[in-house]
């Protein structure tokens, strides 16, 4: 009986800890507007999330696949050793960096090894990428809404994310192309329904 209270407490402080470090991510987090890539609208509206994918994944793809090449091709000192087994999407990580707007909108500058706040200018934002079974993942590719609310998230055109010290990018809000945050509300359709 000891044993599993003190399993229970453990857990439940586990959890309270997890809890302080999302809210201290989203009180004290940086805002940066990411802006929305066209996906297949067939795939956009899942039921109760819609699948993102970001503008700035396409300048980020080329600048990676470029680094890597360059890694590549300097691991060979003679070119007769060159083989044709270059894979840019190998486990590896860093950060993207993005100059940040007037409207909080984060646009490509480059890559880096580190989030060295030196290296940055005032108006730089480094967020964190991780590529994982040949996936980049940049920011999460997925925002959950309230069942019924699909038809006011179709006008967004930028995710609102918090970017911690780390350069963690935490999904806050979409917004439109006016820059106001989205709410959600049910459709006339779903209000008929119920």
């Amino acid at each position: 009986m000891t044993i599993a209270l003190l399993g229970l407490a453990l857990i439940l402080v586990v959890m309270t800890l997890n809890i302080i470090k999302y809210e201290n991510h989203l009180s004290n987090g940086k805002t940066v507007l990411l802006a929305l890539a066209p996906v297949d609208p067939r795939g956009f509206m899942q039921g109760d999330y819609m699948a993102l994918s970001y503008a700035l994944e396409g300048d980020f793809l080329a600048a990676l696949r470029a680094k890597k090449l360059q890694e590549y091709l300097g691991s060979f000192k003679n070119s007769e050793n060159l083989q044709p087994a270059f894979h840019p999407y190998q486990p590896s990580q860093g950060y993207v960096i993005v100059k940040i707007d007037g409207n909080n909108v984060g646009h490509f500058v480059r890559l880096a090894d580190s989030n060295s706040r030196e290296e940055l200018t005032k108006s730089e934002l480094p967020i964190y990428y991780r590529i994982r079974n040949g996936s980049v993942q940049l920011a999460t590719n997925a925002f959950f809404f309230q069942e019924g609310h699909a038809e006011a998230f179709e006008a967004a055109e930028y995710g609102l994310f918090r970017v911690n010290d780390k350069g963690e990018p935490l999904l806050t809000e979409m917004v439109d192309g006016d820059f106001t945050v989205i709410v959600g509300d049910i459709s006339e359709k779903d209000k008929a329904s119920q």
